[in-house]
């Protein structure tokens, strides 16, 4: 019967040991990430390239505009109401829509609005090359 809970008691050690380092992995990843306040990523989230649309090519990795949403959209008038309510929330999603608005016409027929918010939020690499596309 000891030999049995120190089984359990191992198994269980052994698996917090992992969980926690999934979790410091992902927590290592978000500093490469421009997430909204208080967002946290789910343990199984997987992180989509965008980058082929550029060249025109393929993705290898199949995804869909609901794998891409992470944030809530709202509306002008709702995102009004967060500027006292949530100030935090209100500046992310008020720059967010600003660099999205900034954007040439030419990454705009590329690019939609999901997968824009996507790069905002996940890969500043491209985020910062698509800024330089006129």
């Amino acid at each position: 019967m000891k030999h049995l809970y120190f089984l359990l008691a191992l198994l269980f050690t052994s698996f917090s040991s992992v969980v926690f380092a999934q979790t410091q992995d992902l927590n290592s990843d978000s500093g490469k990430f421009n997430l909204p306040p208080g967002y946290r990523m789910p343990l199984k989230m997987k992180v989509y390239d965008l980058s082929h649309k550029l060249t025109g090519k393929l993705s290898e990795e199949k995804y869909t505009s609901e794998d891409l949403k992470f944030l809530k959209r709202i509306s002008d008038e709702e995102l009004e109401k967060y500027k006292d309510q949530a100030p935090d929330y209100y500046n992310y999603y008020k720059k967010g829509t600003d660099f999205i608005n900034s954007l040439s016409s030419k990454v705009k027929s590329i690019y939609s609005k999901e997968e824009l918010w996507y790069i905002y939020a996940f890969d500043q690499k491209l985020k910062n090359k698509l800024t330089t596309i006129k």
